[in-house]
C-alpha cells in the first residue's frame, strides 16, 4: 500500500471515502502485483503497462479503465453509469456495480 494513496484516501470527506475504497480492494482482489501511485491528481493501480485509476470528483466517483473498449463495456452494463473514452463515471446516486467493475478492472489490468 502507498501512503500517498493512503493520504488520498484520508484526506476525502466520510461519504466520499467510501467508493474509491471499494475500487482499491477490488483492484488489490484480482491481483496481487499491483504497483500504486498518485498520478494527474488520482490513485493509479498499475500492472505492467496496463493501469486503473480512480478519482472522487463533487458528486460521482471517475474510474479510469486505460482502454476505451473496456469502459463502453462497463457502461453497457447499466444504463446509468455515463463517461467518456475510456473513463466511466458512477454518481453518487447510481449503485456501486462491484459485479461489473471487477470485471472491468479486472479486464483492463490484464490488458484486455
Amino acid at each position: 500500500m502507498n501512503p500517498e494513496v493512503e493520504a488520498y484516501i484520508a484526506a476525502l470527506p466520510p461519504l466520499r471515502r467510501e467508493r474509491p475504497v471499494a475500487a482499491r480492494r477490488t483492484v488489490h482482489a484480482a491481483f496481487d502485483d499491483i504497483a500504486e501511485s498518485i498520478e494527474w491528481k488520482m490513485p493509479v493501480f498499475r500492472r505492467g503497462d496496463a493501469y486503473v485509476g480512480v478519482a472522487s470528483q463533487k458528486s460521482y466517483v471517475s474510474v479510469y479503465l486505460g482502454c476505451s473498449d473496456t469502459a463502453r463495456r462497463l457502461m453497457a452494463s447499466d444504463p446509468r453509469l455515463k463517461g467518456g473514452k475510456a473513463c466511466v463515471n458512477i454518481t453518487d446516486s447510481t449503485p456501486w456495480p462491484e459485479a461489473a467493475l471487477q470485471d472491468a478492472i479486472a479486464g483492463a489490468l490484464r490488458g484486455a
